[in-house]
């Protein structure tokens, strides 16, 4: 079945949709407190932030959405920060 013929109820398992603006895409947010870290997950749920109006809500985990941005967090143990494997060998 393709995605336009599919029913608008099962499209929501798989879209987000801001409750406040419509917008389909959102990011990953913090968790806070003991409810959203230890209860949410157990509902299959994920604590998401609409990228236009920044609405937090809450979404099924079965929905894709961008994963969050940390400034000043470290670069991938894999890959060298100076970009070169040659550099990243110890004498």
């Amino acid at each position: 079945m393709t995605l336009v013929a599919r029913p608008s109820w099962i499209r929501r398992f798989d879209e987000y949709y801001c409750r406040e603006c419509g917008f389909q895409q959102a990011y990953r947010s913090r968790s806070r407190g003991f409810f959203e870290r230890y209860v949410l997950p157990l509902l299959l749920l994920q604590v998401v932030r609409c990228e236009r109006c920044y609405h937090r809500g809450y979404a099924l985990r079965t929905i894709a959405v961008i994963e969050r941005f940390q400034p000043g967090s470290k670069p991938p143990q894999n890959q060298s920060p100076g970009g070169s494997e040659r550099d990243s060998r110890i004498a």
